[in-house]
């Protein structure tokens, strides 16, 4: 394959593409409901990635910021992500809405296995920004979307001095693996290959500034309350769960970001799958 992959015959652009039935989902949820309580225990982080090397890419930008790599110690973090990332692409990745993306390990891992079982993968690879160690009641993608979370040391953990060094965040979506991703871990099937766990990763806001280290503890501090979950919505696209995200949106108990609300309306006008 060329460097850029520009030779990479995909078979598929997008996962989940608007126009099409349910945006290529099934369309019918199985009633997932969030494992989580305010409160709980997501996880833990066990690695903070920022931009590796940028690698030729025949998209538009012409580069990409995909591979990542772990660094040791707190990492601040603002609005825009972590201090020392960058993304290529801010039209499609980055920006307010899309500060961090974030894995579930064990999803990390699964992945390592399929695409270097010998040699594995590095944290990062796969172009998240956090690995999240899942909980015995579930990972990232078990969150409803819209859930604040908090991202910080243990209570109790840390020097004095630590105590406000975590941050807090919105889940504002989920990633839709694309061509760039494809063309990322260099194989054409990707996009359909990635998404057939339904557990993509999710994409945060940063709603207070601070900074993040391995070992810090992801928490839920509030649902929305639509049961809709990561995993959830990205299966599926059901038309009840589009409605009741928008309800709770008009209730006040929801924000929807632009890249998410696009498909939630469309979603809301459709026939059950």
């Amino acid at each position: 394959m060329r460097d850029d992959g520009a030779d990479l015959v995909l078979t598929r652009g997008l996962a989940r593409v608007l126009g099409e039935p349910h945006a290529g989902a099934d369309g019918r949820h199985r009633d997932e409901p969030s494992p989580f309580s305010d409160g709980d225990l997501v996880g833990v982080l066990s690695a903070v990635c920022v931009v590796a090397r940028l690698r030729p890419d025949c998209g538009a930008p012409g580069v990409s910021a995909i591979h990542k790599a772990a660094v040791n110690g707190p990492v601040a973090v603002n609005a825009l992500g972590l201090l020392g990332d960058q993304q290529a692409d801010r039209e499609h990745h980055g920006g307010l809405d899309k500060a961090l993306y974030v894995m579930d390990a064990a999803e990390a891992r699964h992945w390592a296995g399929v695409l270097a079982p010998e040699r594995g993968l590095a944290a990062g690879n796969l172009g998240e920004n956090m690995d999240v160690e899942p909980s015995s009641a579930g990972g990232i993608d078990d969150v409803e979307l819209g859930a604040i979370l908090s991202i910080g040391p243990a209570a109790g953990k840390g020097e004095p001095t630590q105590e406000r060094r975590g941050i807090l965040v919105r889940v504002t979506g989920v990633r839709n693996p694309c061509p760039t991703f494809a063309r990322g871990v260099g194989r054409g099937d990707w996009v359909e290959v990635f998404s057939e766990r339904a557990r993509v990763g999710v994409y945060l806001s940063v709603l207070r500034d601070g900074s993040v280290a391995a070992g810090d503890e992801v928490r839920l501090v509030s649902s929305p309350g639509h049961r809709v979950t990561c995993h959830r919505w990205f299966a599926h696209h059901d038309p009840r769960d589009a409605r009741a995200m928008l309800a709770s949106e008009a209730f006040g108990n929801l924000r929807l970001a632009g890249f998410t609300r696009k498909y939630v309306t469309a979603a809301a006008d459709e026939r059950i799958g």
